[in-house]
């Protein structure tokens, strides 16, 4: 970056315009090129684009039209109700009967309501939650986990050992304490209590808070100093004179360890208190980790998709079978629980609160796809409304699709069934004594016109776009705009003058002549065909009717009768005609100038080493080339223009420099004269 540069300070003149005055011949050929890559990129960019709707064309209109699948569709015939038929190319043509005696269904229960009476009125039960026990004089026989499951024998049956350094160790066993049907935790925390303190362990004690067992260590010993302050007043500090010992507990097993917060297997040690300076003695504690829990009612509660089956009757435990699949009641399974498992079990299930009914519904039709529901206590059906008999309302069994083809039954899980080269769809079974339907199978001489038809749109709109590129006007006045000439034009007088540019940047283009030349050429070749009778004739697009229109057109295609077409309508319509009379001239003439189209596109379109990409039209590589060498030469020429404007910012600041120094000659001078 060139410095700050003071100018013209004794000579007055402006040099920075004097500079890029004589730069200007640089500028001009900087500008030059950035021109020249503009167009290069515009030219990628038009190409890009119109690769993008040749390749289109290529796998979509092309591929159809070149396909002899494309010219042997069948189309189906006859006043059908209740059935729908269509017909594959394999189809057997002729009248055929068909008829349908039952339609496959899927089975589908929708329970009964459970959170209303017969009344209408809401059905209420006694809800059942657990919350963390805090009273220790509750009795064993009552307290309960977060699932509901009782925790009496639990806790009648931990065991851990403590120990410490110097002492024995010792083991607690709360199933010797003889705790009765009537015992509290209050017993329980007693008798280890007692226990610890009798075998030495007196520092350290049990308690119970906040739904956990807690396990203090107050070994510390501390000790009160009194002296008086400056006023003459007693002050008791208080010092820890003996930091005391850690005690190490190790439960006997995983719900011990669960109970009292220590680490299963390996023990936890509980490290003595230690006191700050004027602090009391703080206990070091370890909470238990299992919450302890009493049970809690709560009356006249409405049904919910969060009511627990159990606090409906139900005992825990109890088994629903799914398709033999087993499914536990638990204390804590809601509604909505039993639903979301019974999904993960085949079948799409769910409990409408709104509704009070649970909805299950097989994923397929068919008798094979149906699902059958179990249970050990037939009270759980009721409790859940799910007791539905055969012909109840609310149950629809799985039932299979049964049809009559040509006097022959057919039974299938889902409504449609393929035979021979049919596909045929029971939409609604038959009134009894209703007698067969016939319909016909033969050439689908419409499907295959549309086809054709819609080839030639597509043909003709990609080559509209290319000749409209080939054929554009010489722009030889417009060039790509420099920054200060955009500066000096509106934002829409810019994107005008672009237009006309990028209208014109593939004008004359020799790939695009190449391609569409292959094209038409192709389109005007005759194949050979050889008729049933063994007889050899020559077929082109003209043989049906399909011709090109006026000069200026460009080879554009036209059918002639084609009633979307405004001024080739009235023509006779020789296409339609030769589907239906002579469709093997049809296939073989279209099928082979569509094959000769295709591979023409393919092996155009195929990587040139150095030159292009697969899947392209055109020279995308050189093209890239292209446009990096413009980079480059833009590049250099930048420089050659900064180093010659470092030569003429030199040359005058060597003139400021001698006008200075002439400046001061004089001035000396004129002083020694007098002047």
């Amino acid at each position: 970056m060139a410095g700050v540069r003071l100018t013209g300070l004794n000579s007055g003149l402006d040099t920075e315009s004097l500079v890029q005055q004589l730069s200007k011949a640089y500028q001009t050929k900087v500008d030059n090129i950035k021109k020249e890559k503009t167009k290069v990129e515009w030219k990628k960019e038009a190409w890009a684009s119109l690769n993008t709707k040749i390749m289109d064309f290529y796998k979509g209109a092309l591929s159809t039209f070149k396909s002899v699948s494309s010219y042997r569709t069948k189309a189906v015939t006859g006043d059908l109700s209740g059935v729908k038929i269509t017909a594959g190319n394999n189809a057997v043509n002729g009248s055929h009967r068909v008829k349908v005696l039952s339609t496959a269904t899927a089975q589908m229960w929708t329970g009964k309501r459970i959170n209303k009476d017969a009344d209408g009125k809401d059905v209420t039960y006694t809800a059942t939650s657990y919350r963390a026990a805090i009273d220790s004089a509750t009795k064993l026989s009552d307290l309960k986990d977060d699932n509901g499951d009782n925790l009496a024998e639990q806790i009648k049956n931990m065991k851990f050992t403590v120990s410490a350094d110097g002492k024995a160790d010792f083991t607690v066993d709360v199933s010797g304490m003889g705790l009765g049907d009537e015992a509290t935790l209050k017993d329980v925390i007693d008798g280890i209590n007692q226990r610890l303190s009798d075998n030495g362990y007196g520092d350290m004690s049990v308690d119970f808070a906040g739904g956990n067992f807690r396990i203090t260590n107050s070994s510390t010993v501390m000790t009160a100093t009194t002296t008086q302050n400056e006023d003459g007043e007693d002050v008791t500090t208080m010092e820890v004179t003996d930091p005391g010992y850690g005690i190490k507990i190790t439960a006997a097993d995983d719900t011990t360890a669960a109970f009292l917060g220590v680490k299963p297997g390996e023990g936890t040690t509980v490290q003595p208190a230690s006191a700050a300076e004027n602090d009391i003695d703080v206990p070091n504690v370890i909470g238990g980790s299992k919450r302890i829990n009493v049970e809690v009612k709560t009356d006249d509660t409405k049904v919910t998709g969060s009511t627990k089956i159990t606090d409906l009757g139900v005992a825990a435990g109890t088994e629903i079978k799914l398709n033999g699949t087993a499914i536990t009641i638990g204390n804590n399974t809601t509604l909505d629980d039993l639903a979301k498992q019974m999904s993960k079990l085949g079948i799409d299930a769910s409990y409408d609160a709104g509704q009070g009914r649970f909805y299950l519904n097989a994923k397929n039709t068919g008798k094979d796809n149906g699902f059958t529901i179990e249970t050990d206590d037939p009270g759980l059906l009721t409790v859940l409304g799910l007791d539905l008999n055969a012909g109840d309302e609310g149950r629809i069994d799985a039932s299979d699709a049964i049809i009559e083809y040509n006097g022959v039954k057919y039974e299938n899980s889902t409504n449609t069934f393929s035979i021979n080269g049919l596909t045929i769809e029971a939409v609604e079974a038959a009134d009894a004594g209703e007698k067969s339907q016939t319909f016909s199978v033969g050439i689908d001489a419409q499907g295959i016109y549309d086809k054709i038809k819609e080839f030639v749109k597509s043909y003709n709109d990609l080559i509209k776009e290319m000749n409209q590129y080939y054929h554009a006007p010489r722009v030889k006045d417009y060039e790509p705009l420099t920054d200060e000439e955009k500066a000096a034009m509106s934002d829409k007088e810019v994107e005008n003058w672009e237009k006309v540019i990028k209208e014109s940047i593939l004008r004359r283009d020799s790939t695009i002549s190449s391609l569409l030349s292959s094209m038409r050429t192709t389109l005007c070749k005759q194949i050979a065909v050889t008729g049933a009778d063994g007889t050899v004739k020559n077929y082109s697009l003209a043989s049906f009717g399909i011709n090109t229109g006026v000069y200026t057109e460009y080879g554009a295609l036209h059918i002639y009768g084609n009633k979307d077409d405004a001024d080739y309508a009235d023509y006779e319509d020789k296409l339609l005609k030769a589907i239906m009379v002579n469709p093997d001239a049809v296939e073989k003439t279209l099928s082979g100038l569509g094959t000769e189209i295709y591979n023409n596109l393919q092996k155009a379109m195929g990587r040139v080493d150095g030159l292009s990409s697969a899947m392209t039209f055109y020279n995308d590589v050189t093209i890239d080339k292209e446009i990096d060498d413009y980079k480059d030469k833009v590049s250099n020429m930048q420089d050659k223009m900064a180093k010659e404007e470092e030569k003429y910012y030199a040359q005058f600041a060597a003139m400021e420099t001698a006008l200075a120094k002439l400046q001061s000659q004089q001035t000396y001078i004129s002083q020694l004269f007098g002047m």
